[in-house]
């Protein structure tokens, strides 16, 4: 539950859980969070399924001091995919490509081991604005691999398949042949083969058997072919 969720914002203090294997930086947090106004220490736990018991949480401290990659990193997934509540991450490097990894797993805003603890309360309060504060070449650094992505999708030939197109690629991969998906969309068998064309000339193959695959390479499609309503299949 966030901020905006639990009425934060009315005169509630920010509940921060901090979620570290280190006892002593835990404790020392702790104690300056207890005198920051309008902040109020949740709870502490050694990982991430520990944390996921603390309940009314508006913000997650995830310490990755000494361990921005690698298991810090899992550990940043498993918080982020497992709750809705903004985390702030902890000693990582002010370097683009640790930023960018930690902000492709979801995190709300970041302090370095550089950072004094006034910078820390700051990114508080901002992740519970919906706010991400970093430095100009952080953001450079997250906008080239915001259009690198946008770049990927653009050359992905699935991007370019209508909902019809993807519709019939479903019946292909169930068996159905062109005058079975003709009578199942009432459509006519000409324009069924048009569609055919155009997912062919689309995906690079020469042949219908080869649609599928293609699309399971892009996680289009599940390993198992989809099951079609009955309400087509007793059509054929």
């Amino acid at each position: 539950m966030n901020g905006m969720e639990n009425g934060q914002g009315a005169g509630r203090p920010i509940r921060v859980a901090v979620i570290s294997p280190v006892r002593i930086y835990v404790q020392g947090l702790a104690h300056l969070l207890a005198a920051e106004s309008g902040i109020e220490l949740a709870g502490t736990a050694p990982g991430v399924e520990a944390a996921l018991d603390q309940r009314d949480i508006d913000v997650f401290l995830l310490d990755m001091t000494g361990s921005p990659g690698g298991r810090g990193l899992d550990a940043l997934h498993a918080l982020t995919e497992a709750t809705r509540v903004p985390v702030v991450v902890l000693g990582i490097p002010d370097r683009t490509a640790e930023v960018v990894a930690c902000a492709e797993a979801g995190i709300a805003g970041y302090v370095t081991n550089e950072n004094s603890f006034a910078e820390l309360v700051g990114t508080i309060r901002s992740a519970t604005r919906g706010e991400f504060s970093c430095q100009a070449s952080i953001a450079a650094g997250l906008v080239s691999r915001l259009a690198a992505l946008a770049q990927d999708r653009r050359r992905s030939p699935v991007a370019n398949l209508t909902a019809r197109e993807l519709e019939i690629i479903t019946l292909i991969e169930s068996g159905f042949s062109n005058k079975e998906i003709a009578r199942c969309l009432s459509i006519q068998l000409t324009t069924v083969k048009n569609h055919v064309h155009n997912i062919l000339d689309k995906l690079g193959a020469t042949r219908r058997t080869e649609v599928a695959a293609r699309l399971r390479r892009h996680q289009m499609l599940p390993e198992q072919p989809v099951a079609v309503p009955a309400a087509l299949t007793s059509l054929r």
